[in-house]
């Protein structure tokens, strides 16, 4: 293709082929990053909770939902309206940054931040959000979000994922 056809570019298909050939790539897939069986190894699922979503999908970045708990009549309904199901949640949002000065830009809007030493290149926990959040040496931002009923210290829950995440990366 020496020379791009004007009727190819005009046309329908034609230009959903430019589109496709332009666009940027997705980055990466995360999806296989944490399964059910991770899930139920590192979080307690008492007897009839299983695991009702679990999803990536790119929103503003790149971002993968797990829910789990025990079935609810409303679940259905929530998922036919674009809702998700009520229940313990890990969120995993990854997004690629330019350089670290983008994660000193994150952090500026934590007002709790804590330092966690010895895990990417970076890190920090918040209380406030239950929240970690890393650059890695190949500055991915990564934020894991932990909102589970059964789990005293989210913090910590917070670190071992992420540094199962990062083995993965």
């Amino acid at each position: 293709m020496k020379y791009l056809n004007l009727t190819l570019i005009y046309s329908l298909p034609g230009l959903l082929l430019l589109t496709l050939l332009f666009q940027p790539a997705y980055a990466a897939d995360y999806s296989g990053n944490i399964s059910e069986e991770y899930l139920r190894s590192q979080f307690t699922f008492e007897a009839g909770d299983k695991l009702k979503y679990s999803e990536c999908k790119k929103k503003s970045y790149p971002t993968c939902t797990y829910i789990w708990g025990a079935a609810h009549k409303k679940d259905g309904v929530r998922l036919k309206h674009g809702l998700e199901p009520e229940g313990n949640q890990l969120m995993i949002v990854y997004a690629q940054a330019s350089s670290k000065k983008d994660f000193e830009r994150v952090l500026a809007t934590y007002k709790d931040a804590v330092k966690v030493d010895g895990l990417a290149a970076e890190a920090v926990w918040s209380k406030k959000r239950g929240q970690l959040s890393m650059i890695t040496d190949s500055n991915l931002v990564v934020h894991v979000n932990v909102r589970d009923k059964g789990s005293s210290d989210r913090k910590s829950k917070s670190i071992t994922i992420a540094q199962d995440l990062l083995k993965k990366l």
